[in-house]
């Protein structure tokens, strides 16, 4: 059983990741929220988004340098 200074950790990590999020541009934010929440495949995202494979791609990649740029000015 994890301890109550982990869970507090934990917890604290998940608002920081939410609250990165909200600040992502709205596409950048769909594709990480379908590719690491949703468990959705490339292929899968492209479909419910509209785009290609290859857009999916891109918007997951600048997501992703947002996400580590704005928790870095968390820290």
């Amino acid at each position: 059983m994890p301890s109550a200074e982990a869970g507090a950790i934990g917890e604290l990590e998940r608002s920081a990741v939410i609250d990165a999020l909200s600040r992502l541009p709205p596409r950048q934010r769909e594709a990480l929220v379908l590719r690491y929440y949703g468990d959705l495949s490339e292929a899968e995202i492209a479909n419910a988004m509209g785009i290609s494979r290859g857009a999916v791609k891109s918007h997951t990649a600048r997501g992703m340098t947002a996400l580590r740029n704005v928790l870095e000015q968390f820290s």
